[in-house]
C-alpha cells in the first residue's frame, strides 16, 4: 500500500469520524433544544399559575378592602365628609382610590370623640384622621386664584392622601325678567 492509498484511507477514516461527530453533535443539539423548550414551557406555565394565584389574592384583598371601606363610610359621613367617587385598580398591589369633599366637617373635639367611639373600625379611624388633617391643611394653604376642590385617599400598601385645588367656582346669576301685564286700551268703537 502506497502513500497515496494510505492518504485515501486516512481521508476516508477522517470523513467517517467527522460524520459521526457531526451526527452526535446534531443529536445532542436536538436533545438540548427539546430540553430547553420543555423547561421554557414549564417556566411559562409556572409563571402563569403564579400570576393567576396573585391575581386571585389581589381580588380577595380588594373585596376585603371594599367591605371594610363600606363599613367605614357611615363613620366618615358622621365626621362631615362626603364620598364623591371611588375607583379600584386591580394590580399588584391593588388600590382603592376614593374622592371626598368636606361637606360639614366636625370640630376637632367632636372628631376625637367619634374616633374614640369607633376605635375598633381601624379603616374608619385612618380615613377620618387623614381627611381631618387634610382638610385643616387644605384650609391653611392658598394658591393664587385657586380654591379647595376636595381630597382623595388611595388605599394600597401605603395609604396616600391627595389634596386637590382648582379654579374657584363661579356661579352665574341669570337676570330676572319680569313680565308686566298691560291691558289694551278700550277701543273707540266700544265707547258709547
Amino acid at each position: 500500500m502506497g502513500i497515496f492509498d494510505k492518504a485515501k484511507e486516512a481521508t476516508s477514516s477522517a470523513s467517517m469520524k467527522a460524520a459521526e461527530v457531526k451526527n452526535d453533535v446534531a443529536a445532542k443539539a436536538g436533545e438540548l433544544k427539546e430540553h430547553a423548550s420543555a423547561k421554557a414551557t414549564a417556566l411559562k406555565d409556572s409563571a402563569t399559575q403564579k400570576g393567576m394565584e396573585l391575581l386571585e389574592g389581589a381580588m380577595t384583598k380588594v373585596k376585603d378592602t371594599l367591605r371594610d371601606f363600606n363599613a367605614a363610610l357611615p363613620i366618615v359621613r358622621k365626621a362631615g365628609y362626603t364620598l364623591e367617587g371611588v375607583s379600584v385598580t386591580l394590580g399588584l398591589p391593588p388600590q382603592v382610590h376614593a374622592d371626598f369633599d368636606a361637606a360639614h366637617p366636625m370640630s376637632e373635639e367632636a372628631t376625637q370623640e367619634l374616633l374614640a367611639a369607633n376605635a375598633e373600625n381601624k379603616l374608619a379611624v385612618v380615613l377620618v384622621k387623614c381627611l381631618s388633617r387634610a382638610q385643616r391643611l387644605q384650609n391653611n394653604i392658598q394658591f393664587a386664584g385657586m380654591a379647595p376642590r376636595g381630597m382623595s385617599v388611595e388605599l394600597g400598601l401605603v395609604p396616600t392622601l391627595i389634596i386637590r385645588f382648582g379654579a374657584p367656582l363661579v356661579v352665574e346669576v341669570a337676570p330676572v325678567v319680569r313680565t308686566v301685564a298691560v291691558s289694551a286700551p278700550a277701543s273707540a268703537a266700544s265707547v258709547e
